[in-house]
């Protein structure tokens, strides 16, 4: 996707609503699920269809494997059905789509997952051919959604931002993804709209003025990350550039970060930092900042 280009997918569906017994407000509050979507860092595909079944919540923390069996309805609320296929590719540039809201006792929710469906969703590569997808099973399965923060929810009403990283939940099976496929790794984030900042920029080569650098890889990391750092678990968001060199990031922590810019497979440029770093302020969109990548 071309998020982390952040690309917001929101996503919502309108649900009766269910109480949860171990909810700890006394009133009730709506939920607004949205579903973001991370960019996707090749360059010879067109769509990333998932079939999203359905989003689920609960009070408590759950573990991957809890999350996973999508039977096991216990302590779970469903909060947005979409029942569709998406393509996350469409959601970039801070465009956004409703997945669904539901009505639930206010107070603090610490676990969310994702249902979907391997059996109707697809790649499909700028030739029109799908290439073979190994997905953790062929039938409905469940993906914990990782939660920057509990998800409190208020009788005003809260909204949450489920963050689909494509450039990370799809790895690279071999040399070619045509020949080989890719091998499907979920890494979806979560977060409540309300805490979090932006930030937008441009990546050029040479110097200040010079030619804007089209399809970057630009990654948000964490503070302290060297311009060599390889480890996943530094990376907390990535997207590309666009035809302008311009990149977009929603739905990030307050904090300050590093931000790392790497040009496309070719290029005569070499990765580098945004001077000064990025520093993200709740509510506030950190605009015009510039990556210079040297040769």
């Amino acid at each position: 996707m071309r998020t982390k280009l952040l690309l917001p997918v929101i996503a919502a569906c309108a649900v009766a609503a269910v109480a949860c017994s171990d909810a700890t407000g006394g009133g009730t509050g709506k939920l607004s699920v949205q579903l973001t979507d991370a960019p996707f860092p090749f360059s010879e595909v067109s769509r990333v269809d998932v079939f999203i079944v359905r989003i689920d919540a609960k009070t408590a923390e759950t573990t991957p494997t809890e999350a996973a069996s999508e039977s096991n309805m216990s302590g779970w609320t469903t909060v947005a059905e979409p029942n569709a296929a998406i393509n996350l590719l469409d959601l970039a540039g801070g465009s956004t789509m409703n997945l669904g809201e539901q009505t639930l006792p206010t107070g603090t929710y610490r676990g969310f997952r994702l249902i979907i469906d391997p059996a109707q969703s697809s790649i499909t590569l700028n030739d029109g051919t799908k290439p073979n997808v190994q997905w953790p099973s062929a039938a409905r399965t469940g993906i914990k959604v990782v939660l920057d923060a509990p998800i409190s929810l208020t009788e005003g009403g809260s909204v949450m931002v489920v963050d689909f990283d494509v450039g990370r939940s799809f790895v690279m099976r071999g040399n070619s993804i045509a020949q080989n496929g890719l091998l499907f790794k979920p890494v979806v984030r979560g977060t409540a709209l309300d805490i979090t900042g932006r930030a937008s920029g441009t990546v050029r080569g040479d110097d200040a003025t010079g030619p804007v650098v089209v399809g970057a890889t630009v990654e948000v990391l964490e503070a302290g990350t060297p311009l060599d750092d390889t480890d996943d678990a530094n990376i907390v968001a990535t997207t590309t550039t666009d035809d302008n060199g311009v990149f977009e990031f929603g739905f990030l922590l307050p904090g300050t970060y590093v931000v790392r810019a790497t040009p496309p497979t070719g290029s005569v440029y070499q990765p580098a930092l945004l001077v000064g770093g990025l520093t993200v302020t709740s509510g506030e969109e950190a605009s015009g900042l510039l990556i210079v990548l040297g040769r």
